[in-house]
This record gives C-alpha cells, structure tokens and sequence, in this order.
C-alpha cells in the first residue's frame, strides 16, 4: 500500500511540470486568474457545440480547458505560499467537480441551462480566490495581475452570453450581463492602457486587443452584414483573440 501510494504521488507531480510547482506569487495569481478563465471558456465551448454540432471545436476547446483547469489545480494546491488560504481553494474545487461532471454529459438545453448557472457560481468562487490571493501578495503588482487576467475572463464571459443569447438560454439576463461585460472591458482596457507598469511590449499587445474588441463589439450590435455561422465564426475569432493576448499580457505583469 505505502509503495502504491509513492508511486501515485510521482504520477500526480509527473502531470506538472517541475518549474510550475515553485512557482512565484505573481505565477499562481496567473492561474487563478485562468480558473475564471476558464470556467466561462468551458461554458462558451458547451454552448458552441449546441450551435455547430457537426464541428469539432466546441468539443476540443472544452477538452483542452478542463485539461488545463485540473494542471493550475494541481500547482495551486502544493504552492506553499497560499496555504493560509488554502480553504477558499477548496471551495473552488469542491465546485469544480460537479461542474465538470456536466460539462462531459451529453449536450441539452436542459444541461446548458444549468451548466449556466453552475458557470456563474465557479466564476464566483475561482475569482474570490484570486481576490485573496492578491490581498496576500500585498503587492500593487499582483493587482494589475488580477486585473488583467480579468480581462482574459470578461473575453469569454462575452462570448458565453451571447451564444446563450442565439440559443435562447437564459433570458434577458444573458444580454443585459452582455453589454454589462462589454462596457467593463472597455474601460478596464483604458485603463490598462494607462498603467506606468506597462512596457512597450505590453504596449503593444495592449493595442491588438483594442482593435480586436472593436471588430467584435460590431457584430454585437448588429453592424456587420453577418448571420449565422459566418457571424458566430467572427465572434469565436475575435474573442479567442483578445483572449490570447491578454494571457500574453498577464504572463508579462507576473513577471514583473
């Protein structure tokens, strides 16, 4: 028995890279911040199959996320410098394992509409630890780490409602929380733009996700000539995008 459970232990550390598991404060607030990520990425990738069902990527991008949600799990749990709060990642977790088991169900509207609501709550606890990681950090530096990878969340958060929206999941709420999303990144984007932290590197990428929110907010207010799954394609492309370059972003604050 104590053999089996070495060997189990050497499986668990071999899934994570070795460098990951030292990792610094600016590093886990990183993939804290993606568990918010995350959440809404794997809700949005639901949905996409719902919408697309004879195509694969709705399917292969909620793979790969629920992949990466159990990887910055595992690191998370052995980086010791958050066992003060390790109760708060516990509550994530504990959320996390019924949240899974639904997303891997067959795809319904019944499933996506609880799969909604099951995202919001996930959302909420992932971004309450976050929260308490920063405060820990006491770092001005590990807030603008929130606050960007913030914006890599409100990205697919974007996407989540308004494939809701199309399906008619969800209600009016879906699209008032669109526009909601939407206004909130805009200004935090300004925002970003402005920190005294940035480098031109940041400065640049910055510059992409401006235009990329541009072209995307056209097709939410219904100003391009798009429908069906020429428009869905646009969104997906755009949202991804944005969702790309700030992860490059956040990864370049953390290393600050």
């Amino acid at each position: 028995m104590r053999a089996l459970q070495f060997l189990l232990l050497g499986v668990l550390i071999a899934l994570v890279p070795g460098q990951a598991l030292a990792t610094s404060m600016g590093e886990a607030i990183d993939r804290a911040g993606q568990q918010r990520m995350l959440s809404q990425r794997i809700a949005q990738s639901y949905l996409l199959s719902m919408i697309q069902p004879d195509k694969h990527k709705g399917p292969d991008t909620m793979a790969r996320a629920i992949r990466q949600f159990e990887t910055n799990a595992a690191v998370l749990q052995r980086f010791a410098g958050a066992r003060p709060i390790s109760g708060d990642l516990k509550k994530v977790l504990a959320l996390w394992a019924g949240y899974k088991t639904l997303a891997e169900a067959p795809v319904s509207p019944g499933n996506a509409e609880l799969l909604l609501v099951q995202s919001d709550a996930l959302l909420a606890s992932a971004h309450a630890y976050v929260q308490a990681l920063e405060k820990l950090s006491g770092s001005n530096k590990g807030e603008v780490v929130n606050i960007s990878g913030r914006q890599r969340m409100l990205s697919q958060r974007i996407a989540k409602n308004y494939f809701a929206y199309y399906l008619k999941l969800g209600g009016e709420e879906r699209i008032k929380a669109l526009y909601e999303d939407l206004a909130e990144y805009e200004t935090v984007l300004g925002l970003l733009e402005e920190n005294p932290l940035n480098t031109e590197d940041i400065v640049l990428k910055l510059r992409r996700v401006s235009g990329h929110f541009a072209y995307a907010s056209k097709g939410f207010d219904g100003l391009m000539s798009l429908t069906g799954d020429r428009l869905i394609f646009v969104i997906t492309g755009t949202t991804d995008a944005m969702l790309k370059n700030m992860d490059d972003v956040t990864k370049m604050y953390a290393a600050l």
